[in-house]
């Protein structure tokens, strides 16, 4: 399969503190396009228990696809629906009522954290999920500052966690002590996806191409293969990394 995979963002109209209007996401996704980007998976929030956001969710994806294919998009980028899921102790119960998106339609999950979370919280909640048989992914995990404690990382990896990055973190100033962190992880082949978490043209417009250069000039081959096509590609599958 052709081009990147963006496996986070917030590109449905009107559901969350994304995309304000399907005119913004259409923007956004030319961008995506422009970027490289043929794969999306819209991510929008969603805690556990609210079940008219996930029905108005599903309803501004249906429009928005609708608008994508009466668009100079049709055809060009292939749109899926997941959620970006806040890790409460519900999350499990939700997602077996089916009133929270998985990625695709298949066992992956991308699950958020409050920045200040304790690593047992994390732990315990992924374990849940696992135990129920979901492949958990943690969003943008520069964010977490309980995950730069020695072991925490290996634990969760241990465990079977998966792990997203943003691509600004991987473009940002090398000042920055999450851009090292993340580029670090980069170079350890320690992260297994890549996401623009753009909330549209508004904020954080979706940028993939210098983040994928900078992956293709200073790690393996082989893994830069896996992180920027084989594992998002495993997801659209359905399919273990």
């Amino acid at each position: 399969m052709d081009g990147f995979y963006d496996v986070h963002c917030h590109l449905i109209p009107e559901v969350d503190d994304g995309s304000e209007s399907v005119a913004e996401s259409l923007a956004a996704l030319r961008q995506e396009y422009e970027e490289g980007i043929r794969y999306v998976i819209c991510t929008p929030h969603i805690a556990p228990g609210e079940i008219a956001a996930a029905d108005c969710q599903s309803r501004q994806f249906a429009l928005l696809q609708k608008a994508v294919s009466k668009s100079d998009l049709a055809g060009g980028i292939e749109l899926n629906i997941g959620n970006e899921i806040y890790g409460a102790a519900p999350c499990v119960q939700s997602l077996q009522d089916g009133l929270i998106h998985t990625l695709a339609a298949g066992h992956y999950v991308l699950i958020e954290f409050a920045p200040v979370e304790t690593f047992r919280h994390i732990e315990k909640t992924f374990r849940s999920l696992l135990n129920s048989g979901y492949l958990p992914i943690a969003a943008h995990i520069e964010r977490y500052e309980c995950l730069r404690a020695k072991d925490a990382l290996a634990e969760l990896e241990e465990l079977g966690v998966y792990f997203q990055v943003n691509t600004g973190t991987v473009t940002g100033s090398p000042f920055l002590r999450e851009t090292r962190w993340v580029r670090k992880l980069l170079r350890e082949e320690r992260i297994h996806f890549l996401g623009t978490d753009s909330h549209g043209m508004h904020y954080r417009p979706p940028r993939m191409k210098e983040a994928a250069a900078w992956v293709e000039k200073h790690c393996n081959a082989e893994y830069a293969e896996k992180l920027l096509h084989k594992n998002p590609e495993c997801i659209l599958r359905d399919e273990l990394i």
